[in-house]
């Protein structure tokens, strides 16, 4: 596909999803759903190259729910899972990807732990089941330990509003990457649900099982293709930066990242930092190819 007829598709995808009405109960997205509650939320990890996670989820409908946080490896294996009760209206639940353990609440409104473990030395993401209503929100922050840097958006919601869609690219920007002393694109790619998963349903994958191909826009008057390289993914997810994506590429302005995964549904995530200041954002689906 040509250039030009990649920015003109992602121009008229983001001006129809800046026009479109506020998504609501019986509405669904392009892709996932970072705004409003919903059944179920998935979360990027990363402990490796001196970071560490942390997650948030609030529970705002009535009661306690039981969620079930299932944690993958980029290859795609579940390597662990929990079970943790969260207060109903509002109630919020911490969690530390290096101390994860179940928590239940007693009788008397008590939190109960279990035995904790670490996740550390793993990239990947979490999937909290909740109970098949749209009752959660989430976020996340991935901190670097070596610059004291960090950075974290709202968990992408699937169920009742948010979706999956094989064949669409998701898009998102960068500062000038030569100024950046961090950054991490996370591509994940999802089984849609009702049976939301890992792409290879919590197996280690054997080999490739899906490429993504990844396209740096200029930000300038001839809106020209920066770079472009296509990635094998031997797993779920990709866990990346710009750097070891282009090595020999001069990245010396800003720019727009596209992914496409052709016949994989895909979410990701960016996060860049200069010194100790990061910012991130989830990369915009719909567009179409």
């Amino acid at each position: 596909m040509s250039t030009r007829r990649i920015l003109v598709k992602v121009v008229l995808v983001i001006a129809s999803l800046v026009l479109a009405s506020p998504a609501r109960a019986g509405t669904t997205l392009p892709g996932a759903n970072t705004d409003f509650p919903d059944d179920d939320l998935v979360m990027p990890f990363a402990t490796t190259d001196f970071r560490s996670t942390f997650f948030s989820t609030t529970n705002i409908g009535e009661g306690i729910i039981r969620a079930r946080w299932a944690f993958f490896d980029a290859n795609g294996q579940k390597v662990d899972e929990v079970l943790r009760d969260i207060f109903g209206e509002g109630g919020t639940d911490i969690v530390d990807i290096t101390s994860i353990a179940d928590r239940t609440i007693d009788g008397n409104g008590n939190f109960v732990l279990g035995p904790s473990r670490s996740l550390a030395g793993r990239n990947g993401f979490v999937i909290v089941y909740g109970d098949g209503t749209p009752r959660l929100l989430g976020n996340f922050t991935v901190a670097n330990l070596l610059t004291s840097s960090g950075f974290g958006v709202n968990a992408s919601g699937f169920g009742t509003i948010g979706t999956v869609a094989a064949g669409q690219g998701i898009i998102g920007t960068t500062f000038n990457p030569a100024t950046l002393q961090d950054n991490l694109l996370v591509i994940i790619g999802l089984n849609a649900p009702p049976s939301l998963n890992s792409l290879t349903n919590g197996s280690a994958a054997s080999g490739t099982v899906f490429s993504a191909r990844v396209i740096l826009l200029g930000n300038d008057p001839n809106e020209a293709v920066i770079a472009e390289t296509t990635v094998p993914v031997r797993g779920s997810a990709l866990i990346t930066n710009l750097r070891t994506l282009f090595p020999s590429q001069n990245l010396d302005g800003s720019a727009s990242i596209l992914v496409v995964a052709e016949g994989t549904g895909i979410i990701g995530y960016y996060g860049q930092a200069v010194g100790a200041f990061g910012a991130a954002q989830s990369l915009r689906a719909g567009v179409a190819f």
